[in-house]
């Protein structure tokens, strides 16, 4: 029955080996002299570590010992073949025991190669799905059928200013709010896949975004759906530029409709005043109609006065822009503001970062953009309240404008002009630019349009932020160099 045994033990394809306790080859089958390409005879007496890679020395020399004191164990080497290439075997060591004494190890090794590349080729392909998705700029999250998070990747980061740790193992409705996971999983509920899709998102961060996305069910190897697959994207800029093409043309549009209008009303109004002009010559003093001819004179004033500022914004100016401080426009304007600030009981502040650049600007007309946003908040703080300037060359994180994203550091400075008022509501913040839109009683909501096309002009721009009850800030970025005819930027 002995010679049975070790029959058996010869003809398994498995590398069998028994080695001493100082490690030494006491026996190997056929298979294990095979694969090494020497006689049985030559390796007994050879050290187990002659035939392993180096790197694995360590875990050898520990699986060994333990076994040495009674205890089996199993791990992964790579052997050295008779050409010194390494091949991978799922070694399982035993003791030997006589007498009650450990006197060495049986080993037996399978060769796993062609599980080791298998598994391999897996981690590959993983790797390389996860570097794809990890890459996208858009962001990627994958949901189970409870709504819980299983992937997001660093686009999904990005957007949602919620890190991967954070966010996988969560509720969609914990990272992306109730509502909008409401609507990302009702139709994957169906089965049905949603492409091109708008809407807003609030962010954990509390910053409001609009978001493009598409829904589409993920299915497993059996082609059943085992969740949802949510892809999106920031369209927030593409959303602003859409706003302002729309408010662009709205503006020409009505700056010509203005113009007309003005320019039809303007000589009637010259001949009302010129008659009523005349009437106050002829009649004395102490005439009771002499009263109403000087109203109808200053009302026609009026009309003049609102007219003028038609034409300012129907036909502006072109600015004359050289190099200025803005420190010398704000000197200016605090000078023409400062008895009606100290009469509304308001404090106020300005800081000009020492690093600050001249502009590139029609003086005056900067100096209007500056008064009439000073001149709103002043509006908006009836009780009296705190306006902050800030000026400091503009860090270009593309958060609040449109034409500075991803402009060179320096091309622009950003002033920010911050009150205490009642502040603007929200439904009201896209529309205050535009003509003839004010929540003033004696307004003619002619100013911020006018704001607006003076920057437009200077290649600048504005933008709002609000709290109804907390305050207004306006942000307004002025260029630092001069545009040339083919586009670049050359500092004066």
């Amino acid at each position: 029955m002995e010679f049975d045994y070790q029959e058996l033990i010869e003809s398994v394809q498995d590398l069998v080996f028994a080695v001493g306790r100082n490690g030494k080859v006491l026996y190997c089958n056929r298979q294990f002299a095979r694969f090494f390409g020497q006689s049985k005879t030559r390796l007994r007496g050879a050290s187990l570590f002659d035939f392993i890679h180096p790197s694995d020395f360590s875990r050898t020399e520990r699986a060994l010992k333990e076994t040495l004191q009674g205890l089996s164990r199993t791990l992964e080497v790579r052997l050295l073949a008779q050409d010194g290439v390494p091949y991978y075997f799922s070694t399982n060591m035993t003791p030997i025991i006589e007498n009650g004494h450990v006197v060495g190890a049986v080993g037996i090794s399978r060769d796993i190669n062609e599980r080791i590349k298998l598994e391999q080729q897996i981690t590959d392909l993983k790797n390389f799905q996860e570097s794809i998705l990890q890459s996208m700029q858009a962001g990627l999250v994958t949901i189970d059928h409870n709504g819980v998070i299983t992937s997001f990747n660093a686009g999904a980061a990005e957007v949602l200013h919620c890190s991967a740790q954070e966010a996988v193992g969560q509720t969609l409705a914990g990272v992306m709010g109730a509502e909008a996971a409401a609507v990302f999983l009702q139709p994957s509920a169906r089965g049905e896949a949603l492409a091109n899709r708008e809407m807003p998102l609030k962010t954990r961060a509390g910053q409001d975004i609009h978001i493009g996305f598409t829904i589409t069910p993920l299915l497993d190897n059996r082609g059943q759906r085992s969740g949802t697959i949510l892809s999106f994207k920031d369209i927030s800029q593409i959303k602003r530029m859409q706003a302002e093409v729309i408010r662009m043309d709205r503006l020409a549009s009505l700056g010509v409709l203005a113009s007309g209008i003005a320019h039809e009303i303007k000589n009637p109004l010259a001949g009302i005043k010129a008659m009523a002009q005349s009437l106050q010559e002829d009649l004395p003093p102490e005439e009771s109609g002499r009263d109403y001819l000087d109203r109808i004179v200053r009302q026609v004033n009026r009309l003049d006065g609102l007219l003028k500022t038609f034409f300012d914004f129907a036909r502006p100016r072109p600015p004359q822009r050289k190099m200025h401080r803005i420190q010398d426009i704000l000197h200016e304007v605090f000078t023409l503001v400062d008895k009606r600030l100290q009469e509304g009981d308001i404090e106020w502040a300005c800081e000009v970062a020492q690093e600050t650049p001249t502009v590139y600007v029609d003086f005056n007309q900067i100096q209007q953009v500056i008064l009439n946003l000073i001149i709103n908040a002043i509006d908006a703080m009836e009780q009296g309240g705190r306006l902050f300037i800030e000026v400091e060359p503009y860090k270009g994180d593309g958060s609040h404008f449109i034409a500075a994203d991803n402009e060179p550091a320096g091309k622009y400075i950003e002033i920010a002009v911050s009150d205490t008022g009642t502040g603007i509501a929200r439904e009201n913040l896209e529309t205050i630019f535009d003509p003839f839109f004010t929540t003033k009683s004696q307004g003619t909501g002619l100013g911020l349009s006018i704001v607006y096309r003076i920057l437009a002009a200077h290649h600048g721009e504005i933008s709002v932020s609000s709290e109804v009850g907390e305050g207004t800030t306006f942000r307004v970025l002025l260029p630092t160099e001069e545009e040339t005819d083919e586009g670049e930027y050359t500092r004066r």
